[in-house]
């Protein structure tokens, strides 16, 4: 188990007198991370090392950093969730969470992208970068972002490829950029000099939470009923069925 950022942490001010007080939930990854901010500082940070049992400990971890936090969820403005990509299960039990949160208590919510968060983890001012995650089964997800006017802006994406497809991406992509997250690609480096690696080994329930804060000054919070996830990939389930429809519907002539 990891604790960051267990004593409020100065972050730049909004400038604007407002002090919203976020509360996200990242659990798309084999991590599984928490964290409450007001304005632009952060309270409280959890992370959890890598398992499985995210529907167990998601609510006793939401529970422990409103308690280190001294708050309530009563207090909180607004939610924010990590919507995918990344794995299944996780994405579906903090959704279930964050929703039922933000349904119980008639407050807003956030969804946002898994490789938008590690944009914003990895990018500086005017640079880009392709932000990939750990697909499974031989691939991987992948989008192009920018950082412009301290905006993570996506320029393609988000999509589902095998890892050699980079290359078109980078071939795409005009100039240096950095190719972010997972480490699953690093042999891409070996023949892409001018493209530097950032990894991203644990996932930033802070870095949720604080594009959540912009998404909210700007007007584009959600409620809970129009959230949806960001699967991009079907499910097993999916995929079985969609095989069983192909078998019984024969050879086409």
């Amino acid at each position: 188990m990891f604790e960051l950022s267990a004593r409020p942490t100065a972050v730049k001010s909004p400038g604007n007198g407002t002090a919203l007080i976020v509360l996200a939930v990242h659990s798309s990854t084999p991590y599984l991370a928490v964290a409450l901010t007001e304005d632009r500082r952060i309270l409280v940070e959890k992370v959890l090392s890598p398992g499985r049992r995210h529907l167990e400990n998601l609510a006793p971890t939401i529970a422990e950093v409103m308690d280190r936090a001294c708050m309530s969820l009563d207090c909180v403005d607004c939610f924010a969730v990590a919507k995918g990509p990344g794995s299944f299960s996780g994405i579906r039990v903090g959704m279930a969470v964050v929703k039922g949160m933000a349904f119980a208590l008639c407050k807003p919510v956030v969804g946002i992208s898994s490789l938008e968060m590690i944009a914003w983890q990895s990018l500086e001012e005017g640079r880009q970068g392709i932000c990939v995650i750990d697909a499974k089964r031989g691939d991987i997800y992948a989008a192009i972002y920018r950082k412009e006017g301290g905006r993570v802006l996506l320029a393609e994406g988000p999509m589902l490829i095998p890892p050699g497809s980079l290359n078109r991406l980078i071939d795409h992509a005009c100039g240096d950029l950095k190719l972010c997250g997972d480490p699953i690609v690093n042999d891409i480096l070996e023949r892409r000099p001018h493209v530097l690696r950032i990894p991203v080994p644990i996932p930033s329930a802070a870095a949720c939470a604080l594009l959540a804060l912009e998404r909210c000054l700007r007007g584009e919070a959600e409620n809970p009923h129009t959230l949806v996830p960001l699967y991009i990939r079907r499910s097993d389930a999916e995929e079985k069925k969609a095989g069983e429809g192909r078998r019984k519907a024969g050879p086409r002539r």
